[in-house]
């Protein structure tokens, strides 16, 4: 029954047809599959974030570039870790989640894995057809309730107290109609009146990149964007220098 449902499913994505809740509902689980077996399938390897900082003090729309962070990010055994390398490229010894300024993580893994695991229990309503890359692409809803969130969000680097909250989130995820890989993905913070933080979104795009001779579908670039009061800021991420390293390598991230 599920290879006729998966038949009947794969023909309407041809057609692009509207799907039904079946269908989507299909779809769905595929990209579930994926996501959940996305970090599991990963080598470990380096790659490294520029994340270009830019600020809007007074709220309305005139941007000032702010900074250039030049971030190591490593991956290894499904866990992420930041190093803060340079500032507008001067080394600097500073750490990455206090710069004086708007940082994030999780753009990498954490944002899928959480999104797609079954605590979670994230509703998903399809809305419709895009393209992107050349690639048949089915566009979803979603919402993850206060109930499941784990999504942290904090002001003034605090990870307890008032100034920091889990956040219950709502978005879009694209996902290949073929192949259930996830190509974009976003998410928006519904955050309590009288936080200091007012809005927090992010918004992160994949494609294939060559680590060690393989292609894995990664992240290419992100977007975040913050705001507190008046004041706005808005973050681009590019991650390029995807590279492979091996359970032998030392890596020295403080003398």
């Amino acid at each position: 029954m599920r290879r006729a449902l998966s038949i009947l499913l794969f023909a309407g994505l041809l057609r692009g047809q509207h799907l039904t809740d079946t269908e989507a509902s299909e779809l769905i689980e595929k990209a579930r599959r994926v996501a959940l077996n996305y970090t599991a399938s990963l080598p470990d390897f380096l790659c490294t974030e520029m994340v270009h900082r830019f600020q809007d003090p007074r709220g309305d729309n005139r941007w000032q570039r702010l900074d250039i962070l030049t971030v190591r990010l490593s991956y290894s055994g499904t866990s992420e870790d930041y190093k803060l390398m340079a500032i507008d490229g001067k080394p600097t010894v500073l750490d990455y989640m206090n710069t004086g300024g708007p940082t994030s993580k999780g753009e990498f893994g954490t944002l899928l894995l959480y999104l797609f695991h079954p605590k979670m229990e994230a509703a998903f309503h399809w809305k419709g057809w895009t393209t992107i890359q050349k690639r048949r692409t089915a566009v979803f809803e979603y919402k993850v309730d206060k109930a499941h969130t784990q999504f942290h969000v904090s002001y003034g680097g605090l990870t307890e107290g008032p100034n920091h909250i889990l956040a219950p989130y709502y978005g879009e995820v694209a996902v290949d109609a073929e192949s259930g890989e996830i190509l974009r993905i976003t998410q928006h913070a519904v955050l309590p009146v009288g936080f200091p933080i007012r809005e927090s979104s992010a918004s992160v795009d994949y494609s294939y990149n060559d680590i060690a001779g393989h292609k894995y579908l990664l992240p290419l670039r992100a977007e975040i964007i913050m705001s507190a009061g008046r004041y706005k800021s808005r973050n681009e991420v590019d991650f390029k220098d995807y590279r492979k390293f091996q359970t032998e390598t030392t890596i020295t991230f403080d003398k």
